[in-house]
């Protein structure tokens, strides 16, 4: 039995060498044929890749305005109490003290105020659209 065991492994030997010298064979006739690149070679492919990045265009990121929401929101608001100092001052000339006070008076006050927030959060709505298209 072991006299078999000793020939299996010498066959199992025997096809391992002979796979080995014919990658050996397969290794040489490749080496043979292999065609050396040229000298300068990396220098032509190293000077066309830093040609390719300098014709690239370079992306920029466009810098936020970080004063254009404070400088909208003080021409709106700004805008608003001009308007409610005017009415405030026409009225208190023309009716008097005591309609300041009443509730018509403050109806147009919180109407006026309403309208100049809504005209705010519709330009802060296109601010924040038109950044997010511009992202893209």
């Amino acid at each position: 039995m072991r006299a078999g065991y000793r020939f299996i492994k010498k066959i199992i030997m025997m096809e391992k060498y002979s796979e080995q010298e014919e990658d050996k064979k397969f290794r040489q006739m490749l080496a043979s044929t292999k065609i050396d690149a040229p000298e300068n070679l990396k220098h032509r492919i190293m000077q066309q890749i830093e040609t390719e990045k300098a014709l690239a265009p370079q992306s920029v990121e466009p810098k936020k305005e970080p004063g254009n929401m404070l400088r909208e929101m003080g021409a709106i608001f700004g805008t608003m109490y001009a308007v409610l100092a005017a009415m405030v001052a026409g009225v208190y000339f023309l009716v008097g003290k005591e309609f300041l006070l009443s509730a018509q008076f403050l109806g147009s006050v919180i109407l006026v105020a309403s309208i100049f927030s809504l005209l705010w959060l519709i330009s802060r709505l296109d601010s924040h659209l038109r950044e997010k298209k511009r992202t893209r």
